[in-house]
């Protein structure tokens, strides 16, 4: 078993996962935007379905299947992003809880 962490270590650990969840945040929003664009420019291209108005994508619909295609990859690349991003923000706050408890 490893010994216990002291507090000048823990701080090491969080400073780190503190840039590790920013920088990943930040690649995660600038995926998000990519992903924004590539749905506006299939809707200009090919129109909106249901008569342009304002939903959520049903992405068993039909008539979603178009844009579906087109986003796949800055989609699965945005999904994986943002669960990076989750899992670096649940360590952060884990590596804090630690700190709590050591003081």
């Amino acid at each position: 078993m490893s010994k216990p962490l002291n507090h000048q270590e823990l701080m090491g650990l969080i400073a780190k996962a503190a840039i590790d969840f920013q920088l990943a945040e930040i690649k995660r929003n600038s995926l998000k935007r990519e992903l924004s664009d590539m749905y506006a420019t299939y809707f200009q291209a090919h129109g909106r379905p249901g008569n342009g108005e304002r939903t959520r994508f049903d992405f068993e619909d039909p008539a979603y299947q178009g844009v579906v295609r087109f986003t796949e990859g800055a989609y699965g690349r945005w999904y994986d992003q943002r669960a990076l991003t989750t899992k670096l923000k649940r360590r952060l706050r884990t590596l804090v809880e630690r700190l709590e408890r050591v003081q």
